[in-house]
């Protein structure tokens, strides 16, 4: 099952879609749809060049959260393992070329299928011009309808955080803080009891680097924002 909620429009060369469907830059994808026989959500999509210029397609991976023991991958004409962020063959489309259905697909093996929920950011440019890219975001095993729960989490600050990190947030029912470094693995972990204020989050024991942290209500995500760690 495929539902998606529109993000910001952005002028681009590529644009993300599936089978005539354009996504907007930015758009959140919610892929809850389990295989059995691979073990895996799985996300087809597609790339299209909406330039007048041939483009050399890179395909980047930016793992926002994911639970331990589980893994990612990507395949953008050819599948890449786990460890691999950034496809290694760019692949050349002619003006107004769409990628062939299957070459281009998003893939989460989780450890528990019916919990496990990860939320990954892909990108799309050419790798002439790596700052003019596209993006999209796979929440997968995120339930239906998580889009219209009033969660909201602001921005991280200060950022970079030296001491400590703060989020301003407001929410419906208990939830908990969930902070993951940039490979995935959870550093830390926070009970929110109350449903607006701010959460205030120890960076001290951390190394200098990326972090994530996701805000969960009943075991789903339901919002993350980047924050970085500089002493």
């Amino acid at each position: 099952m495929l539902m998606a909620t529109i993000g910001y429009v952005s002028a681009q060369s590529l644009q993300f879609e599936l089978n005539g469907e354009v996504f907007a830059d930015g758009q959140t994808i919610y892929c809850n749809d389990f295989n059995p026989d691979f073990f895996e959500y799985a996300q087809e999509m597609q790339i299209r060049n909406i330039s007048n210029d041939e483009q050399k397609v890179v395909v980047e991976r930016e793992i926002l959260s994911l639970p331990e023991n589980s893994m990612t991958y990507f395949c953008w004409g050819l599948c890449f393992g786990p460890e691999v962020n950034v496809s290694t063959e760019p692949q050349a489309m002619a003006p107004g070329e769409v990628s062939l259905p299957g070459m281009l697909g998003f893939h989460f093996m989780p450890n528990d299928p019916e919990s496990d929920v990860a939320i990954v950011k892909y990108y799309a440019y050419d790798e002439r011009h790596a700052d003019e890219r596209i993006s999209i975001i796979i929440a997968y095993n995120t339930a239906e309808g998580v889009n219209e729960l009033p969660v909201s989490m602001s921005s991280a600050y200060p950022n970079p955080a030296t001491s400590t990190v703060h989020f301003d947030y407001a929410l419906e029912g208990n939830a908990t803080a969930v902070v993951y470094n940039i490979v995935g693995q959870e550093v830390m972990r926070k009970d929110l009891n109350a449903t607006d204020g701010q959460l205030s989050l120890s960076v001290a024991d951390l190394q200098n680097g990326i972090y994530f942290c996701t805000l969960t209500v009943n075991g789903r995500a339901q919002a993350t924002q980047k924050f970085v760690v500089k002493k």
